[in-house]
Parts: structure tokens; sequence; C-alpha cells
């Protein structure tokens, strides 16, 4: 029996050492995230009057209400231009975020939906990547209907205005994951206070309804170091054709932080899982 533990556990330390991204089973993932979509189905029409309904109060409020008593232009471009971009990523970010805490949390807890798909041959990798995948589709889901209605509003003014969703996938792919890490290791709902009192506050920072130039040189720094900077400045570059070389390195910050969470939260669901 000790021989047969002392042979198992270097081939389990080194398939701990593997990357959890080789790990995962890519039609178990389909699977899990056919089962999410299929319960989806079911209520829709519910599901889909939050994005329609806030970004619409949202440009009222911002791009016309505030609008309005902004005289100047905000970066050469018009108030409500400028805030597009930021009421486009809130609300995508806002949803992944949503269904890889509370949603995600009532899943592997309340309603040990996560014990039962375990129970069968699939992984705990294929399981978190397939969660952070249906996050990331609802997120593309409000991202396109909410890029309508800034078409519609006059905020979307660049040909480019089709791919501004594509940054702020990226950023519902790192806030998916990073939330999801988080989920995984919160023992009590209440908990998630203090993820989202951070996340709420910092959305105050990223640029989404301001230019970060106002700001004192310590909070640009703090600002710029958020990848959520750099997702609102590449979706408001496709809204408007304002593009800069910048834009390069951003996007290899998004595509860097997108790793390493989505890596991370594949190992702590695991960890969560197994004990």
């Amino acid at each position: 029996m000790s021989d047969a533990v002392e042979i198992a556990a270097p081939h389990l330390q080194q398939e701990q050492a593997r990357l959890a991204l080789l790990r995962v089973d890519v039609r178990d993932a389909s699977a899990v995230w056919l089962r999410n979509f299929r319960v989806y189905m079911r209520t829709w029409k519910l599901q889909l009057a939050a994005p329609l309904l806030e970004p619409i109060f949202t440009v009222f409020a911002f791009g016309w209400g505030i609008g309005s008593l902004i005289a100047a232009r905000v970066e050469n471009i018009s108030y409500l231009s400028f805030v597009g971009a930021g009421v486009l990523a809130f609300t995508v970010i806002m949803r992944a975020l949503f269904e890889t805490t509370y949603s995600a949390y009532f899943r592997m807890v309340y309603q040990s939906t996560y014990d039962a798909i375990l129970a069968t041959p699939v992984g705990a990798e294929s399981l978190a990547f397939a969660e952070i995948l249906w996050a990331v589709s609802k997120a593309a889901l409000d991202a396109v209907i909410i890029l309508l209605i800034l078409v519609i509003f006059g905020a979307a003014t660049s040909p480019y205005a089709a791919l501004a969703p594509l940054p702020l996938l990226l950023c519902s792919l790192l806030i998916a994951g990073l939330s999801l890490g988080i989920t995984a290791h919160v023992r009590d709902i209440d908990s998630f206070n203090l993820y989202m009192a951070l996340f709420f506050s910092s959305i105050f920072l990223c640029g989404a309804w301001f230019p970060l130039e106002v700001l004192p040189r310590a909070l640009r720094y703090l600002a710029w170091a958020l990848p959520l900077t750099s997702g609102i400045d590449l979706a408001r570059a496709c809204l408007t054709g304002r593009f800069r070389l910048r834009h390069l390195s951003e996007l290899a910050y998004l595509l860097l932080m997108a790793f390493v969470f989505t890596e991370w939260a594949l190992r702590s669901l695991r960890r969560r899982m197994a004990a």
C-alpha cells in the first residue's frame, strides 16, 4: 500500500504542476456550457430586461443629463460619445461579475449543481472553464444589445464601433476568472460584500465617466494598473476611431491578466471541490 502511495504522489504533484488550462476537456466544458444555456432559455425574457433597460437610462442620465451641463468636448469628442464606452463596459463587465459570483455560488453551494456535475466524468477544470465561458457568453449578448442602443443614440461614431465589444469580452474573461476564483474561496455569501465594494469603487477610477488626466498623478497610476481601464480605453477607441500606439500594450496587458485569472480560477475551484 505504501509503495502505491509513493508511486502515486509524484504523479499527483506532476499533474498539479501542469497548467490547469491544459487539463480542460473541450467536450466536457461544452456540455456544461450547453446545460447553462438550456437553463437560461427557460427565463431568457426576464434576463434580457436588464441589458435593455439599464443602458437606456444610463445614457439618459450621463449622456444627456450630465452631458447637457458640460459645454466643452471631452478629449475632442462629445461627452455622449466619451461616456458611451463607460456605459458599454460597465454593463457588460457587471454581467460577467454577477454570473461568476452570486450565480456561481448558488450553483455550487445551495443547488449542489457542481457536485452533481463532478459526479460525472467532468473534471473540475472543465467545469470552471465552462462557467467562465458562460459568463463571457452572457456578457457578449449584452454587449451586442448595448452597442445597438449606443448607435441609436449617436454615441458610436466610427465604422470600427462593431469591434468595441472585443476588448470588453477580454475584460469579461479576466473578471469572470477573478470572480470565480474568489467564489471558490468564499465560505459565506455575505463575504461578497467586500469584493463588490472594491469593484464598484474601482469603476469610478477607470476612465468610464471622466478623463484620467483630471486625476492626481498617484491615482492615475492606480487607474492604469486596473485592467478595466485598458478595456474601456480600447472600447472607446473603437467607438470613436481614435487609435493610439498605447492600445497595443493595453491589449497585451488584458491578454496576460485574462490568462492569469483564468488559470487561478481553475486551480481554486479544483481545491474547493476536492476539500
